[in-house]
């Protein structure tokens, strides 16, 4: 992994965010990354099975890491359209979100992103598409 990629990396991880959601980055590369969450019981709604919202947030975030394993850092990705598919509770263990890029434009990437337990059971399948802001050094936009 490149140094300026990595100092990254121990950002994200580092960011109130990932921290209360205990979310790990486990690989980061081109059009690719993994991410996982240790589940809690911080993570789990009443019905005793993780929120959605903590599945869609580590779904989206590994599709934004998929884009900084490619891209040059000079950009921003800005989510502009998730759609995500809930297809089993998940209880207990590790969930582990992989993303891929399908589609890296200029300004347009697409991540297909599986979610599994530690069974390897699909628990969720997203689609997540970003917009790259320019860094505010370079005055296109």
């Amino acid at each position: 992994m490149k140094p300026a990629l990595e100092r990254l990396v121990k950002q994200g991880e580092a960011s109130p965010f990932y921290k209360l959601l205990n979310m790990r980055i486990e690989e980061v590369r081109q059009n690719y990354a993994r991410l996982s969450i240790k589940v809690e019981k911080k993570h789990i709604q009443l019905l005793e099975t993780v929120y959605g919202g903590v599945i869609a947030s580590l779904a989206d975030s590994a599709a934004a890491w998929a884009i900084f394993g490619c891209n040059n850092l000079t950009t921003t990705p800005v989510t502009i359209e998730m759609k995500i598919n809930f297809l089993k509770p998940v209880k207990s263990g590790k969930i582990v979100a992989e993303a891929r890029n399908i589609h890296t434009g200029t300004r347009i990437f697409v991540s297909d992103v599986d979610v599994k337990n530690g069974k390897s059971d699909l628990v969720a399948k997203s689609l997540v598409t970003y917009y790259l802001l320019r860094d505010k050094g370079n005055k296109k936009s």
